[in-house]
């Protein structure tokens, strides 16, 4: 069967929803992410087809190339970093607090999503110039991750629990900037826990940026 037949079935599938068909495509998805973390991105479908116990052929019924496996971890990363960030924001917790909790569900991001994250990130400034649905997805998942961190930081300036002296939006990068430059260093293998480096990161940032009476 041609690729362009195997295309077809994969969109007509998808767009069917059979319960057992996703099960099998999640089962796929979740495989590859597991694949990805111990052998780095540099893992090919062949070996998320050996994992399992299947040919690479079989996983074109389902996904359409290694990319396509890649969206779909991120997208559902971002979907969860999103659900944690408006918790936090919803919760009765102080601002400085509500900094610490993002900050540790971000690094557990990073963490948990090793290398996806990690390749999300690099290649955030080229999708920003892309019009595929998937870049425009990705971008409007960052931007209302970016509004909701935006909402608690200024939210601690109104309380002045937070620096009013500085500028929030330069802060909010200084924050992001912080966090996704984990991508040129963190590794599973990394001598500290992603708790502690969460910690690390909140009194960085909290000691500046918190105010004092």
């Amino acid at each position: 069967m041609g690729r362009s037949a195997i295309e077809a079935r994969r969109r007509a599938a998808l767009e069917e929803g059979n319960v057992g068909y996703l099960a099998r495509r999640q089962e796929i998805i979740q495989a590859a992410k597991n694949v990805f973390r111990e052998r780095g991105f540099e893992a090919t479908l062949r070996d998320v087809a050996e994992v399992l116990g299947t040919d690479r052929a079989s996983l074109y019924y389902y996904v359409g190339s290694k990319d396509e496996l890649l969206q779909e971890i991120v997208r559902e990363a971002l979907a969860r970093d999103i659900a944690a960030a408006k918790a936090v924001q919803k919760s009765k917790a102080s601002t400085p607090d509500k900094i610490r909790e993002l900050i540790l569900s971000m690094v557990k991001s990073y963490s948990d999503n090793y290398p996806h994250m990690n390749v999300n990130t690099e290649d955030l400034r080229r999708y920003s110039h892309e019009k595929s649905d998937w870049a425009v997805e990705v971008i409007t998942q960052t931007r209302e991750y970016e509004a909701i961190v935006m909402s608690i930081l200024n939210k601690g300036r109104t309380e002045k629990t937070l620096r009013r002296d500085l500028p929030v939006n330069v802060s909010a990068l200084a924050l992001f900037g912080m966090i996704n430059w984990m991508h040129r260093w963190y590794r599973p293998t990394y001598p500290v826990a992603p708790e502690e480096i969460a910690r690390t990161f909140a009194e960085i940032y909290l000691s500046g940026y918190a105010a004092t009476e």
